[in-house]
């Protein structure tokens, strides 16, 4: 797992990055990537608040289940 105040960083370098540069078009990419950085931040949050249960992940690789 990534810790996602390390994302969320990344995110805000990206994007203050941004502010500073004149082409448009690498002016829209580094503001997908702070956006991707920021999912990603959230979805990690989310993945330590939620973390898998052994029957959960036992219940995935059970062919009897499926």
């Amino acid at each position: 797992m990534i810790d996602p105040k390390a994302l969320l960083e990344r995110a805000s370098q990206l994007a203050d990055q941004a502010k500073g540069e004149k082409d448009q078009g690498i002016r829209k990419r580094l503001l997908r990537m702070a956006d991707h950085y920021r999912d990603l931040a959230a979805h990690e949050a989310w993945a330590r608040e939620n973390p898998p249960s052994v029957s959960g992940i036992t219940s995935v690789l059970d062919p009897r289940a499926h």
